[in-house]
């Protein structure tokens, strides 16, 4: 049976969430060709044949690990701004939330970069991931015009333009990173400052803006 049409129990959602977590981890670690089938079974302490019940190939076991990094994402954001009305506030949180989830997965999502370059159908599933997350910024920002705080212009270029300097400050942060494994560069600083730059830019007025950075910034990088 294809694995795609099976029907999972939640001892089984829970087993191919643990598989995809060890899967995650070696390949972040060892690269995508570097990372074996028998690797991921040796990490989960499992048989291979396990892995290929839930996964019919590494191929397909990868692809399932760009559509998780992408809900996994989604899920920091919206704990982030759990209970938070204001559309610029939750700009603002999210944003962050967005810089710390990535800045701690970078070298995953720079595979899945390199993966998508060299693979038309990764591509599009990176692509399909990436629209999701799009579309949801885009909503956001649109709400925030429509109660006066985010300032008028397109909502789905600001998104694309926001979601260009989340990705900006996390390189900044990865290039931060000493010899021996540390960072120059503190994550708090870089996810607030980030979110700060981002609020700035599309805040219906400096006031506006100034309101949400009084509220949720303790110090912040002013430039990527």
């Amino acid at each position: 049976m294809s694995t795609e049409k099976r029907s999972l129990t939640r001892h089984g959602r829970d087993r191919k969430a643990e598989l995809l977590h060890h899967a995650e981890q070696l390949f972040a670690e060892r690269g995508y060709e570097d990372t074996r089938m028998v690797d991921i079974a040796a990490a989960a302490g499992v048989a291979k044949g396990l892995v290929y019940w839930y996964f019919e190939n590494k191929e397909k076991l990868f692809d399932e690990i760009v559509v998780d990094m992408s809900h996994r994402l989604r899920r920091a954001q919206g704990r982030a701004i759990a209970g938070i009305d204001d559309p610029l506030e939750r700009l603002y949180v999210g944003t962050a939330a967005s810089v710390r989830f990535i800045a701690g997965n970078y070298r995953l999502y720079g595979i899945i970069s390199d993966q998508a370059r060299g693979d038309r159908r990764r591509r599009e599933t990176r692509a399909r991931t990436q629209r999701v997350q799009a579309d949801e910024a885009t909503a956001l920002l649109a709400e925030g015009q429509r109660r006066g705080v985010v300032r008028p212009g397109d909502p789905a270029t600001f998104a694309h333009v926001n979601a260009g300097v989340v990705y900006s400050y996390v390189m900044l942060y990865a290039e931060s990173r000493t010899s021996d494994g540390r960072h120059e560069l503190d994550i708090e600083d870089v996810a607030h400052g980030a979110a700060s730059y981002v609020v700035r830019a599309v805040a219906a007025s400096e006031e506006a803006a100034e309101a949400v950075l009084a509220k949720h910034a303790p110090g912040t990088v002013t430039s990527a």
